[in-house]
């Protein structure tokens, strides 16, 4: 078997940290020492076996089975590597990943991709809030790496962000791109009130919405030929990406005008 297998023996009634979980952290540790890899649950610590079944062998990657939503952390600070969920996951996927790919056959819960910094987290269905956002006491949001999401995201989209490309196929709650300060995010489907509120300088691209928010100025329309860049990368990571920006010449807003209005806003058509 290509991957190492941990399955979900039972359902949790606390939450746990996994972040001791990446492919870099125990790539040359033997099966035996996993299991006895110790985790904080309630007031105790207690081993890794005392939770999931684990088996196989790390060569490919880490495979995660179960309803894994009160598991938070999974893949945080990763380096490298492959990490596969199926099922759905706790809060703060990827946080402060480094490199390698996270997928999740699920949804995700809040603060996904939070300080992101390099690597790849697609997500087949819903995630919640503080998408590649700061974490609490932090300036910076995602700083680098991308983020698919096929589903719908909730509030605070790209909080803080730095650097890198989100992409939502489904719909967003308010305040999404709130103080971003740079990076691109991308949403097919809805959003919610309050677009770009505060940012200072990035790209927001939206398909067919009306905008009247006081802190934007129409700026007219263009050719942005660089959305076929991203279109490039994202194609490589999924077919489904393909030709998703078929006319370029579309609308632009400034914003946030509080902000001096250096950040953007398109207008797909």
């Amino acid at each position: 078997m290509s991957y190492l297998v941990l399955k979900l023996k039972k359902k949790l009634k606390f939450r746990i940290n996994l972040d001791l979980l990446t492919p870099d952290k125990i790539v040359n540790k033997e099966i035996s020492t996993i299991k006895s890899l110790k985790i904080t649950y309630g007031k105790e610590k207690k081993k890794i076996s005392n939770f999931f079944s684990v088996s196989g062998k790390l060569r490919k990657g880490i495979l995660l089975k179960g309803d894994l939503d009160k598991c938070d952390f999974i893949g945080g600070q990763m380096k490298d590597g492959i990490i596969i969920v199926k099922g759905n996951t706790g809060d703060y996927l990827g946080n402060k990943m480094k490199g390698g790919k996270i997928i999740v056959y699920g949804s995700s819960s809040n603060y996904t991709g939070s300080s992101l910094k390099n690597g790849e987290i697609l997500i087949t269905k819903n995630t919640g809030d503080f998408l590649g956002s700061s974490i609490q006491g932090e300036k910076l949001g995602m700083s680098g790496g991308v983020i698919v999401v096929k589903g719908s995201a909730g509030h605070r989209v790209g909080f803080k962000m730095r650097s890198g490309v989100i992409y939502i196929k489904g719909n967003t709650k308010d305040f999404t791109g709130c103080q971003m300060i740079a990076g691109t995010i991308i949403v097919k489907g809805k959003i919610g009130f309050n677009v770009g509120l505060l940012m200072k300088r990035g790209t927001i691209v939206l398909e067919k919405q009306k905008l009247s928010a006081s802190y934007l100025n129409y700026n007219g329309k263009n050719n942005y030929i660089f959305l076929k860049v991203i279109q490039n990368y994202l194609e490589k990571i999924s077919d489904e990406f393909k030709d998703i920006f078929p006319n370029t010449y579309i609308k632009k807003y400034l914003g946030d005008t509080n902000c001096k209005g250096m950040g953007e806003i398109l207008i797909l058509k």
